[in-house]
């Protein structure tokens, strides 16, 4: 979703609509663990340049899925959102308190604010519907209390001598 401000310039009064659908790849995720990838994203809005402050104004609405992994089971799970939201971009070099974003090369690029975005959309923590929580696997199990007490009890037979060494000090 890039714009070059040529092309800016010459739609009517500065104004323009757009509707466009990103695809990210799925190497973007391989280092985030909250989530796992994203699809069917949609963003729509419009732009609005003005000239006396060399800054473009966008407002746009993100819509799409987060394939998130399940707080229990760490399967995938497809969470739909929507996000409305709105950025200025300023054609020359901005100063430090102000918040606008600073154009490179004369053209804008709003793919990466929409992935900032979603990304600080992401929720927590999802739960599949029907997930549960996994008692035992390969070499563990969850232990009960009863199960906890017994292990408690339970001597090591290779240190059971021990307990009768410090009898005879006494």
């Amino acid at each position: 979703m890039k714009w070059n401000l040529q092309w800016i310039i010459k739609q009517k009064d500065g104004c323009f609509h757009f509707d466009e659908t990103l695809n990210f790849p799925p190497e973007m995720f391989h280092n985030l663990s909250q989530i796992n990838g994203l699809k069917d994203i949609r963003v729509e809005g419009d732009g609005r340049l003005d000239m006396r402050n060399h800054q473009l104004y966008v407002d746009f609405q993100i819509h799409g899925l987060m394939i998130l992994p399940c707080a229990i089971s760490l399967e995938d799970v497809d969470y739909p959102f929507e996000i409305e939201s709105s950025a200025i971009f300023a054609f020359y070099k901005p100063q430090e308190n102000e918040e606008v974003i600073e154009v490179k090369r004369n053209t804008v690029d709003l793919t990466p604010v929409v992935f900032q975005e979603i990304m600080m959309e992401v929720p927590m923590r999802v739960v599949k519907e029907g997930a549960s929580l996994k008692t035992e696997g390969n070499g563990w199990k969850v232990l009960s209390e009863e199960d906890e007490r017994e292990d408690e009890d339970y001597i090591d037979p290779r240190l059971a001598k021990l307990k009768d060494y410090f009898k005879d000090k006494e």
